[in-house]
């Protein structure tokens, strides 16, 4: 039977000894906010001030979240490009003209400036189209098919804010229920770039993110020029500055990938200078060569590779646990494979698990423990780039069979 599971706070995640808070980015004003992380050389030693800090945390995200939304979601007042880039501030409005490059306005006012942008963003609203995803673009096209009236359901806030801040779709409040609104202006350019090309060049983008986000999934962090070298492959093109400006707008509103200061990170990731010298220091090995379908699947943040040592404990749990919903299953080990691929002591996942569920004991205490060591030493983990300590050591063993191998030539045939 499961113990709380903080569900009632958005959006929070556990992710190695990592508690960290989702973002809400810069648009209320706090950048990336993340709870408390340890690293090798520090522990946890009160559990009650563990407890502390996270119910804080839970309670600052609370904060934020509601102070976000009520920003982003404001009641309905006009179509009008004009009129609603007008209720923008003035630094709200230069991020808009950073957006888009426009340069030499500066200086003008908040009135001027929003004449500006009524004028610049339609014209550069197409190159804008050719580094947006599918998921994005999807909305975009609802939205216009919907005449530029579009009720907002399930869309994800962060997204719509970026969307916002380029000046394509408005959020608004009408009738107690929330809308998305697209000016004439931006509808019409829209409405008109569908082209078989641009959708090849969306779809290109896609896999592009997949990939990438599969990659950090799996090692952590994508920086070093073997790595790149290997998506080149994978994808049969050059990373260029085009693909980088997609991550980019895609690191503004999905949680699940972080720019850095020289790498592409997953959230999870405590230090971008420890992982890489952490990884650096691992010249003898390199990075794992996952094929192309294989970065695709890790892109799902809840992936969890299907491993005998996974179904077997996934198994043990079913038999143990009776009432543990399917759903909170896979969370469980979710949040257990995440922690084991950060390279978390073994006793601290134990306590942590033990957090989460109500842990057997005598012998069933004890095939759970094997369980948990064998999906340890099987599990990929960012420390040795993607590869499980198993299959090094498995890759080790083979080759120094190589090596040693006395070759008989008679055996070759030509």
């Amino acid at each position: 039977m499961t113990k709380g599971d903080g569900s009632d706070a958005p959006n929070n995640r556990c992710v190695g000894t990592v508690f960290y808070v989702s973002s809400l980015n810069h648009r209320v004003g706090y950048g990336k906010l993340k709870g408390p992380r340890l690293n090798k050389e520090v522990r946890i030693v009160d559990e009650r001030s563990t407890k502390r800090i996270m119910d804080e945390m839970e309670q600052t995200l609370v904060e934020l979240h509601h102070t976000f939304e009520e920003k982003l979601w404001t009641p309905y007042h006009s179509h009008d490009l004009n009129e609603l880039l007008i209720k923008f501030t003035k630094n709200e409005l230069s991020e808009i003209r950073k957006l888009y490059d426009i340069t030499g306005v500066s200086h003008l006012n908040k009135t001027k400036l929003a004449e500006v942008l009524v004028n610049e963003i339609p014209a550069r609203i197409p190159d804008k189209l050719s580094i947006l995803t599918n998921e994005v673009y999807a909305l975009l096209l609802r939205v216009v098919k919907a005449d530029g009236f579009y009720p907002a359901g399930n869309s994800s806030s962060l997204m719509v804010s970026v969307l916002r801040d380029l000046g394509m779709v408005f959020p608004a409040i009408k009738d107690d229920k929330r809308i998305l609104i697209m000016p004439h202006e931006v509808l019409t350019v829209i409405s008109d770039e569908q082209s078989k090309e641009l959708k090849r060049t969306i779809k290109r983008n896609t896999e592009w993110v997949e990939v990438v986000k599969g990659t950090v999934n799996l090692q952590g962090a994508l920086y070093a020029p073997q790595q790149y070298e290997h998506l080149e492959n994978v994808m049969k093109e050059p990373f260029t500055e085009k693909i980088r400006e997609v991550l980019h707008l895609v690191g503004l509103y999905d949680l699940n990938l972080e720019q850095g200061m020289f790498s592409w990170l997953h959230p999870g990731v405590e230090s971008e200078l420890d992982i890489r010298e952490a990884q650096m220091e691992r010249t003898d090995i390199e990075f794992y060569p996952f094929t192309k379908e294989q970065l695709k699947l890790a892109a799902d943040p809840f992936y969890v590779e299907k491993t005998p040592a996974v179904k077997q404990l996934s198994e043990f749990f079913r038999m143990i646990l009776y009432e543990m919903k399917r759903e909170e299953l896979d969370e469980t080990l979710n949040v257990i494979v995440g922690m084991m691929r950060a390279d978390i002591k073994f006793q601290f996942i134990m306590d942590e698990l033990g957090e989460s569920i109500e842990l057997p004991d005598g012998e069933e205490l004890t095939i759970l423990i094997d369980l948990m060591m064998e999906l340890h030493n099987t599990t990929r983990k960012w420390i040795l780039k993607g590869h499980s300590p198993v299959g090094l050591r498995e890759g080790y063993q083979q080759q120094k069979a190589r090596k040693g191998k006395v070759l008989n030539f008679k055996d070759y045939r030509k």
